[in-house]
């Protein structure tokens, strides 16, 4: 029994969705990424955003995605979070499609997505 078991988490641990990359927190703002890679089709950047305050957060991101380390391509995205609320990739919030990275480069390990500029002001999200 103790075998099924033992066998059942590793098969769950293996089918976990892929975690995001915590950034840090700005102005009550928690950052996080991720790298989605859906068969057939090119590699996404899906950001992650939660607002832990009890305010409109306006949000301005530049993300710049290296590839052995030189700037290949840059991204921005300007958006508005309710208090209290998380924006989450596709879902609902801000995902990136690269352009002049391929899927086989990023899973390559020599591209790194860094958020370069990150903006926080309070405001009030319509």
């Amino acid at each position: 029994m103790k075998r099924h078991l033992a066998l059942l988490a590793l098969l769950m641990a293996g089918c976990a969705a892929p975690q995001y990359l915590h950034k840090g927190v700005h102005d009550g703002v928690e950052l996080a990424y991720r790298w989605n890679h859906p068969p057939g089709k090119p590699s996404e950047l899906l950001v992650r955003m939660r607002n832990t305050t009890e305010a409109d957060r306006e949000v301005h991101l530049t993300i710049d995605l290296y590839y052995q380390g030189r700037t290949v391509e840059t991204l921005t995205a300007d958006t508005c979070i309710k208090a209290g609320r998380t924006m989450n990739g596709k879902l609902n919030g801000i995902y990136f499609v690269p352009t002049r990275l391929t899927t086989e480069q990023i899973k390559s390990g020599d591209a790194v997505a860094e958020m370069t500029r990150t903006e926080v002001v309070a405001a009030t999200c319509e």
